[in-house]
């Protein structure tokens, strides 16, 4: 297998005249012609092969009009009907352990934590431990909590440490400190996603509260894929072969919330706002955050949604994931237009007004195949999660990835998940040799 991934990170952070003629129409898939050449020239003589790999030579480079792909929504179907994990080796029941006992401590505000010097604490410490570590994915069930308070607390048990949710690409509100709201509507199909994977500092665990679920446990369901076996179905392809080698774009655009609410203007068609997604409302500091991040800024007006913030993000598809000592699989089609396909609102707008694309790194555009099959890859190690009230679910952003489906509410029926972001760790991409 022949490794350009550092090839392909010289490319993308090193040819700043060829990225910078990049346009808003460019970054979904319609590029001037001088920009494209540019991009395979030096990529090519970056060092790839036009016939390594399953790379596709220059004259095959697919990088059409944007109103030329073809933009039909995916089959997203979250898992195969059995689960790529057996239940049983990542579920926790609580109910045999004293979770009042445990949770008799509070904090310096007053707030409940976990007394950790307990006996009944060190227990379900060890065995959150064992099952974290041995699988990547623990769900504790039966567990009688009924405040995000609490499921903070159990969270802390394993992991003290957590993220504040900035720089992210949609809109979350944070429901109590450093317990955040999933930010995306019922009606929406959330596909596949590593957590935070679009800029430079990821999280290494995500935890998912319910405080209120629905009657039928699987309504509404969120679905972890198994990422080593995706990988390496991935990898078994010329499209993995070929995300190897080019890496990959992230291409984000943020309106201006000013705008909209200056205007009067419907906010059902953004995902979200470069204030909110940055915490200021100063562009010169929303730019710096967002170039802290690993991320180019670039400014644009817009008829439509203002003074919008486009970034772009160049980086590897796959990351060194320490437990497998393996790269493994840290991007998805979640980084594309086809987020947005059941998403009530921005599904109505045309794909290249859509705040998301996701290119291969030099800047050609994937096809709908392509697209498709990665879906797929992920979809065949789909593992539920049936949520019940009181729930809590700590899930490695390194070994799974995470997505639901879209669901409907009966009368009297509520779903509210919290989102707690584990330990910050910067990306360093793929490891040579660990493959």
């Amino acid at each position: 297998m022949l490794m350009l991934n550092r090839a392909t990170q010289r490319l993308s952070r090193g040819l700043g005249g060829a990225k910078r003629q990049f346009s808003t129409a460019a970054a979904n898939g319609a590029p001037a012609l001088s920009s494209v050449t540019t991009q395979r020239q030096s990529f090519n003589k970056a060092g790839a092969s036009s016939s390594s790999g399953g790379t596709k030579n220059s004259s095959s480079f697919y990088m059409p009009n944007a109103k030329d792909e073809d933009p039909r929504p995916l089959d997203v179907k979250y898992w195969t009907g059995k689960s790529a994990i057996e239940f049983d080796k990542f579920r926790i029941d609580l109910s045999k352990y004293d979770l009042k006992n445990i949770l008799s401590a509070r904090d310096s505000e007053g707030k409940v934590a976990a007394d950790l010097d307990k006996r009944d604490t060190i227990m379900l410490r060890e065995h959150m431990e064992d099952v974290f570590n041995r699988v990547g994915v623990v769900h504790m069930h039966n567990t009688g909590m009924e405040q995000f308070e609490e499921m903070q607390a159990v969270t802390h048990i394993l992991f003290p440490q957590t993220t504040d949710y900035e720089g992210g690409a949609n809109l979350r509100k944070e429901i109590e400190p450093n317990v955040y709201d999933t930010g995306a509507p019922r009606e929406a199909d959330l596909q596949y996603h590593h957590e935070m994977a679009y800029i430079d500092t990821s999280v290494k665990w995500v935890a998912f509260g319910a405080l209120h679920a629905t009657d039928n446990p699987m309504k509404g369901a969120t679905y972890v894929s198994e990422n080593l076996g995706a990988t390496e179905r991935l990898l078994d392809s010329k499209f993995g072969q070929r995300l190897v080698e080019k890496g990959c774009c992230y291409i984000r655009k943020l309106p201006d919330q000013k705008f909209f609410t200056d205007n009067g203007l419907d906010s059902s068609i953004v995902y979200n706002f470069w204030q909110t997604s940055t915490g200021t409302e100063d562009m010169d500091e929303a730019a710096e955050i967002m170039r802290k991040k690993g991320l180019e800024v670039e400014w644009e007006e817009s008829p439509i949604f203002g003074r919008y913030m486009v970034t772009k993000y160049y980086v590897d598809t796959f990351e060194y994931d320490p437990y497998n000592d393996k790269n493994t699989m840290y991007a998805s089609v979640a980084d594309d237009y086809a987020w947005f396909d059941s998403w009530p609102g921005v599904r109505d707008l045309p794909h290249w007004e859509r705040p998301l694309k996701l290119n291969f790194g030099d800047g050609e555009v994937m096809t709908r195949e392509e697209k498709q099959f990665w879906v797929d890859c992920y979809d065949s190690c789909g593992v539920p999660v049936a949520w019940e009230k009181g729930d809590l679910a700590i899930i490695c952003n390194y070994r799974t990835a995470h997505g639901r489906p879209k669901y409907d509410l009966n009368a009297g029926e509520k779903r509210e998940l919290g989102v707690i972001l584990g330990e910050s760790f910067v990306r360093q991409g793929e490891v040579d040799g660990k493959w």
